[in-house]
């Protein structure tokens, strides 16, 4: 069985290694890549800003699944582009909304079967947060101003993310969701850091620091800080 990759980038698209490594994953230059993001003003510009990263990595092929301009996923479409698909890249933005889009009913589904049968995922910022069992959102990322949870994909579990780290000062925010989930580990990504995970678990660190929050007894409120994990 073939290992699987989640790639989970902390705020910022465009690193060098982390997509590297990647596209490497996903086949080189035979990668098949699928490009999920939000439509939302100028979202076009970014396409070929990844199309030439990934190039500079090998791969030539990339599609793209977007929302149409009436906020439907043309799921025939989706299906065909996920099928084929080597790897899956799953951008930044609204959380709640790729949320809703990449995180529930059919695309999950076939999100986690693809991921299942060895598909390499990343994810950055709100592609991150999508991923796991519990998807926290910190209150500084909605219009709420609260901490919300939601079903994520369920890719792993046992652990809450936070992205936008140390930018966003977030470390109270992802204790409290420890807390409250009583989850015993939480991971911080810092905006140029990506945290690798094989086969479910924490591997290892890319770029600048990956923080992992350990509750030692979360009723005690007692917890330790291991900044910038391994890197490779």
């Amino acid at each position: 069985m073939r290992d699987r990759y989640l790639y989970l980038l902390g705020g910022h698209s465009f690193q060098a290694e982390a997509n590297r490594q990647f596209i490497k994953q996903a086949g080189g230059s035979n990668a098949r890549i699928a490009l999920c993001i939000m439509n939302k003003p100028g979202w076009e510009e970014y396409v070929p800003l990844f199309q030439q990263m990934w190039k500079d990595s090998g791969a030539q092929d990339m599609q793209v699944i977007v929302p149409d301009d009436h906020g439907k996923l043309d799921m025939e479409h989706v299906e065909q582009v996920l099928s084929q698909a080597t790897g899956i890249f799953i951008g930044g933005g609204n959380t709640e909304k790729y949320h809703h889009y990449y995180a529930t009913g059919p695309f999950k589904e076939l999100l986690i079967d693809r991921y299942e049968k060895g598909v390499p995922i990343a994810g950055n910022s709100a592609g991150a947060l999508i991923l796991p069992e519990i998807c926290l959102i910190s209150p500084l990322d909605n219009e709420q101003g609260v901490m919300l949870f939601k079903q994520g994909v369920g890719l792993f579990s046992n652990i809450l993310i936070s992205v936008h780290y140390t930018e966003w000062s977030d470390q109270s925010n992802l204790l409290e969701g420890m807390r409250t989930k009583k989850v015993k580990r939480g991971i911080g990504i810092d905006e140029q850091a990506c945290a690798v995970f094989i086969n479910g678990q924490l591997a290892y660190a890319l770029g600048e620091s990956v923080h992992e929050v350990i509750f030692e007894d979360v009723d005690l409120d007692q917890y330790t800080i291991v900044k910038g994990l391994s890197h490779k």
